[in-house]
């Protein structure tokens, strides 16, 4: 009896040895990037002959999105960023701050602190972008200019969507751009932007609460600081977040390709 629990002993040794010495010799995915001086686990290693896994997991870069609810460009922007959200899910993640367009002074009816769009400026953006502004938009600018232009309530409105659902906020975003620029809602409508934040699975009574909550209010002002002391100076504008550097991936509109290029070149 002696000699076989010893000789299990000795089996139960070997095995624990050899898997020992799977993990020590196996590939775990470690890669040097000579680019940026770093080196780090890449990948996934599963224990054959186990039910056990080890996660090496890579870090994802953050991909931080300068934008303004009000902004038209950001409106013809919004197709590009929703694509590299969807193609890039595995490497980024995605933070959009608001940028403050029109506020304080600057925030007013459409055609006093905005005049450039009734100039035409919107034809730049749908011809650069393939963006259409709505007909509702449209017709009160060329008529009674009654919308009013601030960016309050909507940069509260995304504080407490990334607050209560983070992983909404760039549909978000998307959907308050396309209330003002497409459907022509007031920008001081909270009523309308409750029912914005419904799209997304919000309760719009509950919404509202929120949204007058003082803890929000901080928050998007912390982002409109945030925006200025980034020395950002134009929206739609894109930061790239790694753990060792910031880089300006572009300030203005940029197309998906372009963007993709970019991104690639940084990520890879």
């Amino acid at each position: 009896m002696k000699r076989l629990a010893v000789s299990l002993v000795v089996q139960v040794f070997l095995m624990h040895s050899s898997l020992s010495q799977k993990v020590n010799t196996d590939q775990l995915g470690y890669a040097c990037d000579i680019e940026t001086d770093t080196c780090g686990p890449t990948e996934t290693l599963t224990l054959k002959n186990t039910n056990h896994k080890i996660m090496i997991e890579k870090k994802k870069a953050k991909l931080v999105y300068y934008y303004d609810a009000l902004c038209g460009w950001c409106f013809g922007f919004s197709p590009v960023i929703a694509e590299v959200k969807k193609a890039y899910k595995e490497d980024l993640t995605i933070e959009v701050i608001s940028g403050g367009l029109f506020l304080g002074n600057r925030a007013g009816y459409v055609n006093d602190v905005a005049p450039h769009i009734k100039s035409g400026a919107y034809k730049s953006v749908e011809a650069m972008t393939g963006a259409k502004f709505g007909e509702a938009f449209l017709q009160d600018v060329f008529g009674e200019g009654k919308m009013t232009l601030d960016s309050t309530w909507a940069s509260i409105a995304l504080c407490v969507v990334k607050d209560k659902q983070p992983e909404s906020q760039v549909a978000f975003a998307k959907i308050l751009l396309d209330a003002f620029y497409a459907d022509g809602m007031d920008t001081i409508d909270v009523d309308g932007i409750a029912d914005c934040a419904a799209k997304i699975g919000f309760n719009a009574e509950a919404f509202k609460v929120s949204m007058s909550d003082p803890v929000y209010k901080e928050m998007s002002e912390k982002e409109f600081e945030n925006y200025k002391q980034n020395g950002i100076r134009g929206m739609p504008s894109l930061v790239l977040e790694t753990e060792d550097r910031k880089v300006l991936l572009s300030n203005g509109y940029i197309n998906y390709k372009q963007l993709a290029e970019r991104l690639d070149n940084y990520l890879n």
